[in-house]
């Protein structure tokens, strides 16, 4: 008897089990078609029904996973701001570490393989997500400020090292920030050819860090 509630019990889990597999891959399913609608067609060009029907699901199925398109889209993008944020780092200045600019050159690296690895979210957070409304405003705002931030710190880091020139590293960080954004724009929105990104990445700093003259 106590074998058959076992077995029981263990088939019910393996249904259970199974259904909340399915749920997850349908919900994955939506999601992945939303992604690459935004990035093709902009967000406000998308509707409800495109993405139903690039899902291949019922409209009953979608709104079981997302109230509105303005639902998947903001866990669209604050799964990308997890993504890239994870990725920008501190200088370390503690003993045994590398250079600084060596540190620069692999952060940059770091966030340019995950623009090329997710170029539909990068289309989508440089040209979708400006002016979509004030909430996402403020955590777009609240995004640059941080990265703004870590590269204000490195310059202050750097000037105390004696390895960046005097200069006031809050406007600094805003000029370097800029020139950030408009490479990854011309790079992973407008472009189309292939570009060696460790090049990419070591010749954007070196600009930041160094200018263009000899």
């Amino acid at each position: 008897m106590a074998s058959a509630t076992a077995r029981a019990h263990a088939k019910l889990d393996g249904r259970v089990a199974r259904a909340q597999r399915l749920r997850e891959e349908r919900r994955a399913q939506v999601l992945d078609a939303a992604r690459r609608l935004f990035a093709e067609k902009g967000y406000h060009a998308t509707s409800v029904h495109d993405i139903i029907a690039a899902a291949d699901i019922a409209r009953g199925t979608f709104y079981l996973y997302f109230e509105s398109k303005r639902a998947i889209f903001g866990e669209l993008l604050e799964g990308f701001f997890t993504t890239v944020s994870t990725t920008v780092r501190r200088i370390d200045t503690s003993a045994g570490a590398s250079p600084p600019i060596v540190q620069m050159h692999e952060g940059v690296a770091r966030i340019f393989e995950i623009l090329e690895a997710e170029r539909p979210m990068a289309r989508i957070l440089i040209r979708e997500a400006v002016g979509l409304d004030e909430d996402f405003d403020k955590k777009l705002a609240d995004f640059y400020g941080r990265v703004a931030g870590l590269i204000e710190r490195a310059l202050r880091t750097g000037i105390a090292m004696g390895l960046v020139r005097e200069c006031d590293p809050h406007l600094v960080s805003w000029c370097v920030l800029g020139s950030i954004k408009e490479v990854c724009d011309r790079v992973f929105v407008i472009g189309h050819e292939r570009v060696d990104l460790p090049r990419l990445g070591r010749e954007l700093v070196d600009f930041n860090m160094r200018g263009i003259f000899r």
